[in-house]
């Protein structure tokens, strides 16, 4: 049974005739009338009375035009629904993000994605590290998660930012490095104490494994949770700090920005459900990113 033989059976029995049933249908008389003889022969029984004044419906055929007429709307209804998300009329997309990209990047990237794609709903839950990002993604409670990469848990990634480490140094501290971002030596820097994340921050390990490289251990004076309070205890002389540009939300008066001996980096991506169907919201969001440039989103 072939959706063109319902079409022209429909149009047959609402027409009365088979040459206007042509007509609506922008086909050729002939071919309206096979289609209707080979849908008649599919289905074993007839469905039109052919006369001279005209075509009328067989009981059988009456009862079969209800259930064709069902068909159509159906049809219609998928290819109303169909539309309504091409043109994204609708949608939402559920984002789980780290401190750093929820507060940094995504109010900036939600602007941007609003002005081309308003209809879409963009909702934004904060995390307060990695692991809780990837969780809420692999649980379907998020469509997708900022994480760095790469991910603990199995999913699908893309890169979206490289988000550069630097050293941020009190005002009470006399270095020719602390101006106009010059770079700090190894000697320069293991002579400052340091102020740093807990040692399960992934920031943390990040750290230590780009000190081991050159041969040194990571030794932090203090450790604190927070960005923020890191900050303020640089601005209070307290010491120095090693952030990620993104974990960095204002640079107290006073305070420097420098280079490391050696760039590190950490990834910044975009984590989804692995074979997940994605709705079409979710693909318009992520094909957003892939097209806009981030790498100057946040610069210190």
């Amino acid at each position: 049974m072939k959706l063109s033989q319902i079409k022209s059976f429909v149009a047959v029995a609402r027409c009365g005739n088979f040459s206007q049933a042509a007509v609506e249908l922008d086909l050729t008389q002939p071919t309206v009338s096979h289609a209707i003889a080979t849908l008649e022969n599919h289905l074993g029984i007839q469905l039109l009375f052919r006369g001279k004044k005209g075509v009328y419906l067989t009981p059988a055929g009456e009862s079969i035009l209800v259930y064709c007429d069902r068909v159509l709307q159906s049809i219609e209804a998928i290819g109303h629904e169909a539309n309504r998300y091409k043109s994204l009329g609708g949608g939402k997309v559920r984002i789980s993000a780290f401190r750093g990209a929820s507060a940094q990047l995504l109010p900036k990237i939600r602007a941007a994605f609003k002005i081309k794609h308003p209809q879409i709903e963009i909702k934004i839950v904060e995390e307060k590290d990695c692991p809780q990002v990837e969780q809420m993604v692999y649980e379907g409670k998020a469509d997708l998660g900022f994480t760095i990469l790469p991910t603990a848990k199995d999913l699908e990634t893309i890169e979206v930012l490289r988000d550069d480490y630097v050293v941020l140094l009190p005002p009470n501290l006399d270095l020719v490095a602390a101006k106009d971002r010059h770079q700090i030596s190894w000697t320069q820097l293991l002579s400052i104490p340091i102020i740093s994340y807990p040692n399960h921050n992934s920031c943390f390990k990040q750290i230590e494994d780009y000190f081991e490289a050159e041969g040194y251990q990571f030794q932090p004076a203090e450790q604190v949770r927070e960005s923020d309070t890191i900050v303020n205890l640089v601005a209070t002389g307290s010491g120095a700090a090693i952030l990620p540009q993104l974990s960095v939300f204002h640079i107290p008066q006073g305070v420097s920005v420098c280079q490391l001996p050696k760039p590190l980096q950490r990834i910044v991506g975009v984590a989804t459900p692995k074979d997940a169907d994605l709705s079409y919201a979710v693909w318009a969001f992520i094909d957003f990113l892939n097209q806009i440039d981030l790498s100057h989103t946040k610069s210190l």
